[in-house]
């Protein structure tokens, strides 16, 4: 998807999976870009292999009561 402001080309942003093989990564889906088109990667692994790697994450304190008292002292500064 592409936006057009003032002659200038934004582009939005793509989501697709890619795979590390012979140190490139290789995008699951096509992506429809010009040839040479400078990205942006962002690299992390899926929450589930961190689960079945490490198990269940056990809560230690209540998150509606975290995001409550950070929304708090966000007001507040």
């Amino acid at each position: 998807m592409r936006t057009i402001v003032s002659g200038v080309i934004i582009m939005s942003a793509i989501k697709t999976y890619a795979v590390y093989k012979d140190g490139m990564l290789v995008l699951e889906d096509p992506v429809n870009l010009p040839e040479h088109t400078r990205v942006e990667v962002v690299i992390r692994k899926k929450f589930s292999e961190f689960v079945k790697k490490f198990g269940e994450p056990e809560a230690k304190e209540d998150i509606d009561q975290l995001l409550l008292a950070n929304r708090r002292r966000m007001r507040d500064v």
